[in-house]
């Protein structure tokens, strides 16, 4: 019974220790540092490391039939490789990719999240941040220069997607600096409510 109960509390404490995703919006993209895009801002040592490029809350039940974004890294890092994931063409050149899937990537685990790509790097310096930035491709698909994605179950439709801390001009992923966090936009009227 000891070592029954002792179990029970030993799954219960790290049940306890489960991640949350962070971005919550639809149809989001951002740098995580794991594949359930729950951490986007770590410390790491000099050396070569691991990140994924990762779609999250797609609005495509099907999944990612294709997509499209600058990805790019600021700071004492080098992009040593970028595996575009599925079976696919990317007509794209570094740091801009577009690319098509021949069968979508959907996600097998419980997270509303796909992941697009793996990205290999190597830290040079711990002394000054890193900084991962997502932007629209010079030839965007939409309108507006904005990452987009191909719906799995509807190839004529083009879904815009928004980088998780608010726009290009922001980081989406940081290491050995201060964290990136998810934008909030807020009105003038909720402004104003604060005061009243």
């Amino acid at each position: 019974m000891r070592k029954f109960l002792l179990g029970l509390f030993m799954l219960l404490a790290l049940a306890g220790n489960a991640s949350a995703q962070l971005d919550p919006d639809n149809d989001g993209i951002g740098v995580y540092f794991d594949p359930c895009a729950c951490n986007n801002c770590i410390t790491m040592p000099a050396g070569a490391h691991r990140a994924f490029l990762v779609i999250t809350h797609p609005t495509s039940p099907a999944g990612v039939h294709g997509w499209e974004a600058k990805m790019w890294a600021e700071g004492p890092v080098f992009i040593t490789n970028v595996d575009v994931l599925g079976n696919n063409i990317n007509v794209g050149t570094a740091p801009e990719y577009m690319v098509g899937i021949v069968d979508p990537l959907i996600n097998p685990f419980t997270y509303p999240a796909v992941v697009v790509a793996i990205i290999d790097f190597y830290v040079t310096s711990t002394a000054s941040p890193t900084y991962f930035y997502i932007d629209g491709i010079r030839f965007h698909s939409l309108a507006e220069k904005m990452p987009a994605y191909l719906d799995g179950s509807n190839t004529d439709v083009i879904k815009l997607l928004r980088q998780s801390t608010g726009g290009r001009t922001f980081p989406v992923a940081t290491i050995n600096g201060e964290c990136a966090v998810p934008a909030e936009t807020e009105t003038w009227g909720g402004v104003k409510s604060l005061f009243r």
